[in-house]
């Protein structure tokens, strides 16, 4: 008998069937309360003791042979597990090789590239931190987005409400973004005038909140306004371009130069 669950099942139903014989037999409620003063009863024949001995002695037989089953398939899967640790710490080891060569690769391409005269003239200190400044930047924009046509006074049921208030209604509207996500909401620019409508520019923890907000930003143009100050569908939401981009997309789409307002050149730079 092999070792399985289907197997200590049976034993412990044979087990529990020999126990239920010797106490009917014996004349005992249960197999715990067994004494010697109970075989001296008339009832307790020899062909009874030899009947349950040799119901024992099978059971402890198939006990035997699934006990030692069971030892064996254990030592076999601590060999299958030392095994398969052996070639997870292998793996590791050939990847951490690959990433110590490839770093080493592009130390010397870039150690390389420094020693070269004509690119090292063209790469100064001082445009390479340029460069890294204006990528850490790119980054940081990337997790913005602006908000353009919100009244500076936000009113919701005649009840004031914040700039952050305006923004969990819209990831609700538009059912994007998680408003657990919202770092920062804040005005661009100085406020001059009461008719002046400042654009918010909106940070939260990941570019991808960014891109799943503004692609479903279509939503609030059919969306109706009950009990507000303003109209959602007069909002518009844009990525937080750079000055560049900004002008470059005015220019695409106009067809000319435009002149920038102070605020709007302000937004991030």
């Amino acid at each position: 008998m092999e070792f399985s669950v289907s197997a200590l099942h049976e034993l412990e139903s044979k087990v529990e069937n020999l126990s239920d014989t010797i106490s009917a037999k014996l004349r005992c409620g249960k197999l715990q309360d067994l004494t010697s003063d109970l075989f001296k009863h008339k009832s307790v024949t020899k062909e009874l003791l030899t009947a349950i001995v040799l119901q024992m002695g099978t059971l402890i037989c198939d006990s035997k042979m699934v006990l030692r089953s069971a030892c064996e398939k254990i030592d076999e899967q601590k060999s299958d597990l030392i095994q398969t640790k052996n070639e997870l710490i292998k793996c590791k080891s050939v990847k951490l090789e690959a990433v110590k060569e490839t770093v080493q690769s592009e130390m010397k391409s870039f150690s390389d590239v420094v020693k070269s005269k004509s690119v090292s003239s063209g790469l100064s200190p001082a445009k390479i931190k340029m460069a890294v400044h204006s990528a850490m930047r790119d980054e940081d924009r990337a997790k913005n987005f602006i908000i353009f046509g919100a009244e500076e006074e936000l009113e919701c049921e005649e009840e004031e409400m914040s700039d952050k208030d305006l923004v969990k209604d819209i990831f609700g509207i538009v059912k994007g973004g998680d408003e657990r996500s919202i770092i920062k909401c804040e005005r661009v620019g100085v406020k001059k005038s009461t008719d002046a409508k400042r654009p918010i520019k909106v940070t939260v923890k990941d570019a991808e909140t960014v891109r799943d907000v503004l692609s479903k930003a279509k939503i609030l143009k059919s969306f109706q306004s009950p009990g507000y100050n303003f109209e959602f569908c007069n909002l518009f939401l844009s990525p937080d371009r750079s000055l560049e981009e900004r002008i470059s997309r005015q220019n695409l789409v106009k067809g000319y130069p435009v002149c920038w307002p102070n605020w709007t050149l302000g937004l991030t730079g």
